[in-house]
């Protein structure tokens, strides 16, 4: 039962490892996305009525826009059950260590009875 429990720890950290590299190389947003929403600055557009009445003063605008990526977070961002903003950090993680400490507890109880018999 000792191999387990360690072969459970050493699959929980390398699963860890792995989603954290993940996050990281996805941009290392704390909440999960799969599509991001930012500030860019543009020339106006040509049939912009305000940019003709010299509004901008022949600046750049401000828009927003939206573009489909996904960053993984470290925390989820679900809006039900089985959402895909449930994918995290967490989530991926989290389910392993408890079995690997769950493992150990069941491992080392049934060393101890095994002990007093």
């Amino acid at each position: 039962m000792k191999t387990i429990s360690r072969s459970m720890f050493i699959l929980a950290a390398v699963v860890t490892v792995a989603a954290l590299v993940t996050w990281q190389a996805t941009g290392g947003d704390y909440y999960t996305k799969f599509s991001v929403v930012e500030q860019v600055e543009a020339p106006p557009a040509a049939d912009d009525p305000l940019a003709a009445a010299g509004f901008y003063d022949g600046g750049t605008v401000t828009r927003t826009e939206t573009r489909d990526e996904f960053r993984l977070g470290l925390l989820p961002t679900p809006s039900g059950l089985l959402d895909k903003h449930a994918l995290s950090v967490v989530t991926l993680s989290a389910p392993l260590w408890v079995l690997g400490i769950a493992a150990a507890w069941f491992g080392r109880r049934r060393r101890k009875v095994q002990a007093a018999r």
